[in-house]
């Protein structure tokens, strides 16, 4: 079942087109990686496939819903920014606890998924520590805690390791990891080529606005003859020579 499709999706900005008819689809279950450099389109395209934008023409739909019907039901889907969204004077099972409860989730309920959130995110011995005690990696996880409290079926992670040392990011690709076997729908923005390759069943590559290659990491470096992910991003991230 495709859980995401995208079709001649476009934006312009100032008569400048942004993202120029892009068309790709995201099975159900399936880790997919949204690449680009900068200016390439792929923040624009991320936050119109997340709700956050809204496009010029063209149409997303996801688990068969619009994006207008997505934002009214705000249960299928979660976002999770590169920016901290909790809040650092509230503990860790406190924040949990608010963000459940703006979701109108009950208390019993909460309690329930508190627990599961603690053990997956690797912060139950933190539970009551205050948020702004936490080490970057443990913040990065509540962060991701939060913002799926609701167990959306489609996840948005945007850069979720940007500026942590390698231990740290490799303990978020595990929580990731174990988000896919609960058969969440994930889709990520990345610059780490290693982290693309561990994680993503499948990418896309964006410049110029456009999708300019999309696969399979290892379908991608045999199509351009090249023997690591970090050369076919680097392949498209040349500027445009005019």
């Amino acid at each position: 079942m495709k859980a995401v499709e995208v079709s001649e999706l476009t934006k312009v900005i100032k008569e400048r087109i942004i993202v120029d008819r892009i068309s790709f689809s995201v099975e159900e279950g399936e880790v997919f990686g949204l690449l680009g450099a900068n200016g390439s389109g792929k923040t624009t395209t991320f936050n119109m496939l997340s709700g956050l934008l809204a496009p010029s023409s063209g149409s997303v739909t996801i688990l068969g819903k619009t994006i207008k019907e997505m934002q009214r039901s705000k249960s299928d889907i979660g976002f999770v920014t590169q920016e901290d969204s909790f809040y650092e004077t509230l503990t860790v099972r406190q924040n949990l606890e608010f963000f459940a409860s703006m979701r109108g989730i009950g208390r019993e309920e909460t309690n329930k998924r508190i627990k599961k959130f603690l053990s997956q995110m690797r912060l139950t011995e933190k539970a009551d520590v205050l948020s702004s005690k936490l080490s970057g990696g443990m913040k990065r996880r509540l962060n991701m805690a939060c913002a799926i409290i609701h167990e959306p079926q489609v996840i948005f992670l945007d850069e979720p390791t940007v500026g942590l040392d390698p231990l740290v990011r490799k303990e978020i690709w595990a929580v990731i990891e174990e988000l896919q076997t609960d058969k969440k729908t994930i889709i990520i923005t990345s610059h780490y080529m290693e982290e693309v390759e561990k994680l993503c069943n499948r990418v896309a590559i964006m410049f110029a606005g456009r999708i300019v290659a999309s696969g399979t990491s290892k379908e991608l470096k045999e199509k351009f003859k090249l023997k690591q992910m970090e050369d076919v991003f680097a392949y498209f991230a040349k500027p445009v020579v005019e």
